[in-house]
């Protein structure tokens, strides 16, 4: 499925850096970080870990709002954990670790009177 995109900027990519966006990610939306929805090229973890893409969709149920995140965390013994936060518009900061090697869909569903995401943070240390 495509959705329309919410472009963040980034002053640094690759490892440790973060991205932001004023008005906030618009809810079905996905992210873009410098005009590029090529995430794997600037939202890097070490070992070869990185997000392919990240979505914010609303849902129904107990959690008004969820992001999808498709990534994989450093490969080899003993690499650790790719560390991710998003923070929306009314300041509260959802936490994300990616462990596994193998590529997949990650998700952290949420409520809030305003979800539009406006930073996005990672790191290969816990955030």
């Amino acid at each position: 499925m495509s959705y329309p995109v919410s472009d963040f900027t980034a002053s640094a990519i690759g490892e440790n850096s973060s991205a932001e966006r004023r008005d906030g990610m618009t809810v079905n939306s996905e992210v873009s970080i410098n005009g590029s929805l090529n995430l794997y090229d600037i939202i890097k973890f070490n070992d070869g870990g990185c997000v392919y893409g990240i979505t914010l969709t609303g849902s129904p149920g107990v959690y008004d709002y969820v992001l999808n995140v498709d990534a994989q965390g450093p490969s080899g013994f003993g690499s650790g954990s790719g560390y991710l936060a998003f923070t929306d518009k009314s300041g509260d900061t959802y936490k994300l670790s990616i462990y596994s090697s193998t590529r997949s869909v990650h998700t952290v569903r949420y409520n809030s009177e305003q979800p539009e995401i406006v930073k996005i943070e990672w790191n290969d240390h816990s955030i």
